[in-house]
């Protein structure tokens, strides 16, 4: 659970922190982090995970993807919202062609409840728990 000195950041401050598209904003990003990471921590919504995954993808390839999102899971003075739903579907994701946030979307579904998550996608569709819809 997040403290009152623990600081959010949104998806586009890790995105500038990772991908160094833009110095002066990845080197304040970068600073800013860390200074949260050493005093209350930083706290990562799923949603964030989900977002970050999506501009990442544009950029890199799916592996480098999947191992910052594990990196950021592993890392000191960073509290990530429902770690073990974003855990499981990191390995979802790594027995799949389908994206993380496709598994991260199940996984919370299946967290909450949910049987079965329905789909358009055809390589999510192969995914346990995932019916495609034709």
């Amino acid at each position: 659970m997040p403290s009152a000195g623990m600081v959010a950041a949104d998806t586009n401050v890790w995105a500038r922190a990772y991908l160094n598209d833009d110095l002066a904003q990845a080197l304040k990003a970068r600073a800013s982090l860390a200074e949260a990471r050493s005093a209350g921590g930083v706290f990562v919504p799923l949603l964030v995970l989900a977002e970050l995954s999506w501009v990442l993808r544009g950029r890199w390839d799916r592996g480098r993807v999947l191992e910052a999102i594990e990196s950021l899971l592993q890392t000191r003075g960073v509290t990530v919202e429902s770690s073990a739903v974003a855990r499981k579907a990191l390995e979802s994701c790594r027995k799949s062609a389908s994206g993380f946030a496709d598994h991260l979307i199940a996984e919370i579904a299946f967290a909450a409840g949910a049987g079965e998550v329905i789909t358009f996608d055809k390589a999510f569709g192969r995914v346990a728990g995932v019916r495609r819809l034709k």
